[in-house]
């Protein structure tokens, strides 16, 4: 077993992944494989699964950082951990979580952190930079002898002492410390184990390997003379090293002594247990003592405030409320609802509803969406049934400059069962080749000519292109062939091997950063999970991402921050109004916007394409809005698909000569959405839901895994043979049954997803229809780039609105909307005059609001020169007739302006 190791989890300093790894480690005959990244765990689950896929035990441990006592500013000495079980795993999670209390660049463990969280650990002493290694190396034997006494107290025979037998910079440093670490092992009768500290796999990766420590700017001679040797190791391979190091060191057979060591590693395999993560399962907090008769209640008084407390909602509820009550989600739905509810109470936008929670009656009766899915003929089929066994993943959108509340909240509610959720940020084609560029010959930095600049950004920019070439839409690159191919040989020849270098670091672990939205929450101790992480403004964060979240049974929620719940929240501040979404979308005026395609600003229906297909599909009720918002993708689109809806809905009798036009009347019989299709699958081709779920997540138009890819061709024939063959049981032809078949794996949409989303459409055309200038002032207020600013200054114009120019008696710092002569009107801000900055706008409109308007160009000279609002300040003001005075100059200036912004075009 190599024990001891390191992978790309240690940042910078390790090299592989953990796939890769596990597969070498068994190619090598190991029938157990270690792992101890630098002061974290982060690489643990998919080290676990790595191992599992291949066959060989995965022992988790980390290589932290150990003082005998803690002190400020100290980083430690190396020590390894490994659990040997779930107790331990715990342990070890628990003084990662303790040692980030205490942290200087990683977490500490001390001596009174090992005694508090030892038990279900093996300990192992680390190499040339662990506290015993140190002692020995300053000949501190008194000292080395007591801190083995006081491990062994702590551990007692699940304390090593590790043999490294391989050279570091120091000549003769590691053989000295080696000798006399075995000979004092000796006299305490304390075990040695031999391990390699390899920081990659395969001996032939270290000119990638080094290019990496380059990239980090390390020093290449230590790492050449410590690390060229340090890739994966035999067993035999390892023992030949100590033989070949220590051959006439020891009076006893050197050989008996390594064949002792390695026999150790066995013993520490055997202690540890092969699945320590089985049996986890996804357990919740239990949100009340009977959740529930409390989701009953809160269901029921949900409706009848709606309104809707009737048989026919009734009903819904109760199918509904069965599913969950067989599964036992009750809590699940409950926690969702509670923050949701309190994100609205304390005026945080909340949106109306993504993805196929829309479809559940029951989280629009809790609050939890907006969408009554009676109204809107949504399947709660594709959100939950009894046979999908997992827990539902409703994602919630909150205006993001709050969405921080949220999360804040719900880690709060259940201290101990949450955390916010890391993320690993991988080597991509654009970050990869510029850090290769740096020390591959190709700088861009101004130490260099210019000129030369130009030419390396240009050539940077097409070893991009083709590095592109090779990487399908999933990401997958295709290495073999990018390599063979003549300009990747070129690129080769002249900067350093730079595209072999890119084809072993693309994908690899970058950093390690936090997820914006995502919140793991546990219904146990979150350490029996996972290890967290502490920032400095206090924030605590897993050890795992999503992923491997996910795979050890963890439950994430997911809060989303969208910009355009900014905008609809500016928006009812400023007109007082909040309209029901029931009533907007049947509302003549709103769904005749949409028809004449005049959705310029409207979320989703900004762009030309999705206005030509509400044209093209004369857009007169919400279906046809949900239906443009769900054909506006590129599948669709390259299949004309709207042309199909509008032909079908303007031949309608035709269109109801379809198969399945039962399954379909609410698109025209053009199979647009996902339910659609599991009905289809289900009521013609006779198949299960679970295999009408098959079909759909594998369509064409969806986001799919390499699993799922996979998946689908395994079992495409099945799910065809078994389709066609339930088809003509109710009565299609084969041929009319693989026609249908085939005609499915098109393109389908979520139409829950669609209808949430469209609602936020119809929201902001609501306030476009009867309030143009809020919502111009909304959209420019929040435009992302100058572009659009200058598109929604025009376009808000041509709505009839007047914008004004800034001028130091009319702006505040931003845009406002100011009242002239009884109209609302738009005000553009001091600071958009490049080079104010809004420190001195902000100056000049307190000066203004202090003491009266400004009478004169002295006037607000005198008034507001300052170190902030300096003379370039005024100059640039000046020139920009900010300060003009002359009323009638001011307005013809305003007048030309408007004019210029309705005469220009955008796409």
């Amino acid at each position: 077993m190599d024990l001891h190791r390191h992978d790309e989890c240690s940042s910078f300093d390790g090299y592989g992944k953990a796939s890769e790894l596990a597969k070498l480690a068994k190619e090598l005959g190991h029938t157990a494989l270690g792992i101890s990244n630098h002061g974290n765990t982060n690489g643990l689950v998919q080290h676990y699964l790595a191992c599992k896929e291949n066959g060989i035990k995965p022992v988790l441990g980390c290589e932290g950082y150990f003082l005998p006592k803690y002190k400020e500013q100290h980083r430690g000495y190396h020590l390894c951990l490994f659990a040997k079980n779930k107790v331990g795993y715990h342990n070890l999670n628990a003084l990662q979580y303790e040692g980030e209390k205490q942290k200087y660049y990683n977490p500490i463990w001390t001596f009174e952190l090992l005694e508090k969280y030892h038990e279900g650990l093996i300990c192992t002493s680390a190499c040339i930079a662990g506290y015993l290694s140190q002692c020995l190396k300053e000949d501190k034997l008194s000292q080395a002898e007591k801190y083995i006494k006081k491990m062994v107290e702590i551990f007692g025979d699940d304390f090593y002492i590790e043999i490294q037998p391989y050279k570091i910079s120091e000549p003769n440093l590691q053989e000295m410390v080696n000798v006399k670490a075995i000979k004092l092992a000796r006299k305490l009768k304390v075990k040695c184990v031999l391990t390699s500290d390899s920081h990659r796999g395969r001996k032939e990766d270290f000119p990638t390997y080094l290019k990496m420590h380059e990239v980090a700017g390390h020093d290449l001679n230590h790492i050449e003379e410590t690390y060229k040797e340090r890739y994966m190791p035999s067993d035999s391979e390892l023992y030949k090293r100590f033989v070949k190091m220590h051959k006439k060191d020891f009076k006893e057979s050197t050989e008996s002594i390594g064949k002792r060591m390695i026999l150790n590693l066995k013993e520490i395999e055997d202690k540890c247990v092969e699945d320590i993560f089985k049996d986890y399962e996804e357990i919740l907090p239990k949100y009340s003592d009977d959740s529930e008769k409390l989701l009953k209640s809160k269901i029921k008084k949900g409706l009848e405030e709606k309104g809707k407390w009737n048989k026919k909602y009734q009903e819904r509820v109760k199918q509904e409320f069965n599913v969950i009550k067989t599964l036992g989600f009750h809590d699940y739905f409950l926690i969702v609802a509670d923050y949701v509810n309190w994100a609205k109470e304390h005026g945080i936008n909340v949106g109306p509803g993504r993805g196929s929670a829309c479809n559940c009656l029951i989280a629009y009766a809790l609050g939890i969406t907006e969408v009554d899915s009676l109204l809107f003929g949504l399947d709660f089929r594709r959100f939950l049934r009894e046979d999908k066994k997992k827990l539902p993943d409703i994602d919630i959108d909150f205006e993001t400059s709050r969405r921080h509340e949220v999360i804040d909240y719900v880690i709060n509610k259940y201290k101990g069962h949450t955390a916010r959720i890391a993320s690993y940020g991988l080597y991509k084609v654009d970050n990869l080749i510029n850090d290769l560029a740096k020390v591959c010959g190709l700088p861009t930095d101004k130490s260099i000519d210019e000129t030369e600049v130009r030419n390396n950004k240009k050539e940077i920019a097409d070893i991009k292109k083709l590095c592109n070439k090779y990487i399908d839409e999933d990401g997958k690159l295709d290495k073999e062939s990018l390599l063979c191919s003549r300009e990747a040989k070129l690129y080769n020849s002249q900067y350093d091997d730079i595209i072999t270098h890119f084809t072993k670091l693309y994908f690899k672990m970058r950093f390690i950063g936090t997820h914006a939205a995502g919140v793991a929450v546990t219904g146990g101790d979150i350490l029996d999970y996972t290890a967290l992480r502490i920032d400095k403004n206090g924030n605590i964060y897993t050890n795992y991402d999503l992923n491997d979240m996910e795979n050890i049974g963890v439950v994430k929620f997911d809060m989303l921050g969208l910009g355009t719940m900014e905008e609809l929240g500016e928006l009812k501040g400023v007109t007082g109004s909040n309209p029901i979404y029931d009533e907007i979308v049947v509302d003549e005026k709103i769904i005749d916007n949409f028809n004449k395609g005049n959705t310029i600003g409207v979320f989703q229906f900004d762009k030309k394409a999705v206005r030509d297909i509400l044209i093209k599909i004369n857009c007169n009720c919400f279906d046809d809005i949900i239906a443009a918002n769900a054909m506006n993708r590129p599948g669709p689109l390259s299949l004309h698909m709207p042309e199909a809806y509008a032909e079908n809905k303007i031949n309608i009798d035709e269109a109801k000569q379809s198969l399945y036009y039962d399954y379909t009347k609410e698109s025209y019989g053009t199979v647009i959405y996902q339910e659609q299709i599991q009905q289809i699958c289900v009521y013609i081709g006779g198949m299960s839901w679970g295999d009408a779920d098959k079909v759909m997540k594998m369509i064409g138009g969806q986001s799919q895994s390499e699993d799922a890819k996979a998946e689908f061709e395994r079992n495409k024939k099945e799910l065809h043979d078994k389709f066609v063959k339930g088809a003509i049981k109710n009565g299609l032809t084969k041929q009319q049954a693989e026609e249908m078949f085939n005609t499915m794996l098109v393109y389908s949409f979520n139409k829950g997803h669609a209808c949430g989303y469209s609602l936020i459409s119809v929201k902001e055309m609501y306030y476009k229809t009867y309030f143009p200038t809020e919502f111009w002032f909304a959209k420019i207020k929040y435009a992302p780039n100058e572009d659009d600013y200058d598109k929604f200054c025009s376009y808000a114009t041509k709505d009839g609105c007047v914008v004004f120019l800034p001028h130091i008696n009319y702006s505040n710092e931003r845009m406002r909307i100011r009242k002239v002569e009884g109209e609302n009107c738009l005000q553009r801000g001091l600071s958009e005059i490049k080079g104010v900055g809004e420190k001195a706008a902000k100056e000049i409109v307190e000066e203004r609001k202090r003491n009266g308007i400004f009478t004169s160009y002295d006037n607000f000279y005198d008034r507001c020169k300052s170190r902030v609002v300096n003379e370039k300040v005024i100059r640039l003001i000046k020139e920009y007739g900010a300060s003009e005075f002359d009323k009638n100059i001011y307005i013809k200036r305003v007048t030309k302006y408007n004019s210029s912004l309705i005469g220009r075009d955008f796409k």
